[in-house]
């Protein structure tokens, strides 16, 4: 759509936004004037790549070499024109669309943006024959505007009661009604986007949700729409007075809240190589065991995506519905890497392990890696299980602490091999300065109890 064409369709235009995801998942950019729409159109903006070497707080990293020492030079981004989009109830006053940073030519994706780089990673799946499919589940909580008088945040009051739910209601109907209004009209929003949302259930937690994203062949559209989802949610619970956090571990004594990648792997012919032959068990194709194996091999090495954050650390817990291992299984919510029932031409693999406040065309990029390389490899998984997974974990290899992840994921030729060299270094400097930083806060705790 051409900015002539955008004006013509939304005669009252004030602002567009041009916006895209940092490398934690928290959505930046720029908000300009309806004057500037032709040349954000035709020329995109000018950002500088720092704005991928920033932690969760939005703090600039001088250890990524992205500030100083380079000057802190801008690159051009440009828009993606299929995510330009009317924002819900601002009556055609307000647009947004994604924007993505590219090299200075203005044309090749730039491999230090997470989206340019699941592109890269899509290409050379493709260039192997393999063609993904994914679809994304997202977590998360509804949430009290304002946080306590020791800085928590709480869950959110049902409306007219001034009380929050007081049970875990795990797909119940009643939980449900009783955010409905704000849920479906998160859905609405998505749907009014073009963001596929699905189904919505209540989740295990007080005030938790889930919201799929239907299945897509187009890896990135399903990236992007994951990160749209997050952002209309807020939007749209502020404006029932609420707020939504998408934090991995928001309340110790609820569940946590987690992004599933399902994801299947197809042949150029349109065949799902995770598919078993008629009178065989999902798990006997060794493309699937293969797969799982990958996933399995390669998961100390991607924790540090899966799991960004020191809240993220506190949802990995035995019991809460968050995976804890490398373990596998069938139709089994235990396990990290699930194999969910069904017909066998929509064969796929769960994969449960990130939180909720990922960078989902990270977490994407390692998820798909990791399978392709188990198949290209024949790695065989740990064996399969069958009960609670949590009772015979299997953590072989695997970071138990953030800083371990860090260290693990600063040395991976995996994660060098995927997501290049320059943004492993950038990723990891920038976490770590992160880590560092939330390390030496003092909590209201430690006076609590060692006053």
């Amino acid at each position: 759509m051409t900015a002539q064409e955008i004006r013509a369709r939304f005669p009252d235009l004030e602002t567009v936004t041009a916006m895209f995801a940092d490398s934690n998942g928290i959505m930046r950019g720029k908000v300009l004037p309806a004057s500037g729409l032709d040349k954000l159109m035709k020329d995109g903006v000018f950002l500088p790549a720092s704005v991928f070497g920033t932690d969760a707080t939005g703090e600039s990293v001088a250890e990524t070499g992205l500030v100083w020492e380079c000057g802190d030079v801008d690159f051009p981004w440009r828009v993606i024109p299929e995510t330009l989009f009317a924002i819900p109830d601002r009556n055609g006053r307000e647009l947004a669309v994604m924007i993505q940073m590219l090299q200075p030519d203005g044309v090749t994706p730039h491999h230090l943006d997470p989206r340019g780089i699941l592109a890269s990673v899509i290409d050379r799946l493709k260039a192997k024959g393999v063609f993904p499919v994914v679809a994304p589940e997202l977590e998360f909580y509804l949430i009290a505007r304002e946080n306590d008088a020791r800085g928590m945040g709480q869950a959110a009051p049902i409306d007219g009661f001034l009380r929050p739910q007081e049970t875990n209601q795990i797909y119940g109907i009643d939980a449900y009604q009783e955010f409905a209004p704000v849920v479906e009209a998160i859905k609405d929003a998505c749907r009014a986007v073009s963001v596929a949302a699905d189904a919505a259930i209540a989740e295990y937690g007080r005030g938790q949700f889930e919201i799929n994203i239907n299945h897509n062949g187009d890896i990135l559209r399903a990236c992007d729409e994951a990160v749209l989802l997050r952002h209309l949610a807020r939007r749209v619970a502020r404006g029932f007075g609420y707020d939504v956090t998408f934090m991995g571990k928001p309340f110790g004594e609820d569940t946590g809240s987690g992004f599933h990648l399902h994801a299947s792997l197809w042949d150029g012919d349109g065949a799902n190589l995770l598919s078993e032959d008629e009178g065989q068990e999902p798990w006997e194709n060794p493309a699937m065991a293969h797969a799982a194996g990958g996933m399995a091999e390669h998961l100390a090495d991607s924790m540090a995506v899966f799991a960004p954050n020191a809240n993220a650390w506190r949802r990995l817990q035995p019991g809460h519905y968050a995976p804890t291992d490398r373990s596998w299984g069938y139709n089994n919510r235990t396990v990290n890497f699930r194999i969910p029932p069904g017909g066998a031409s929509a064969r796929r693999l769960e994969h449960r392990a990130s939180s909720a406040d990922i960078n989902p065309y990270l977490a994407t990029a390692l998820i798909l890696a990791a399978m392709v390389e188990g198949m290209e490899g024949k790695i065989m998984p740990p064996a399969m299980i069958t009960g609670n997974a949590y009772d015979t974990p299997d953590r072989t290899g695997l970071p138990v602490t953030w800083a371990a992840a860090l260290q693990r994921f600063r040395e991976s030729d995996f994660i060098g091999r995927w997501l290049g060299e320059e943004y492993r270094h950038v990723y990891v400097e920038t976490k770590d300065y992160e880590r560092r930083t939330f390390a030496s806060r003092i909590s209201p705790l430690e006076w609590e109890w060692y006053r």
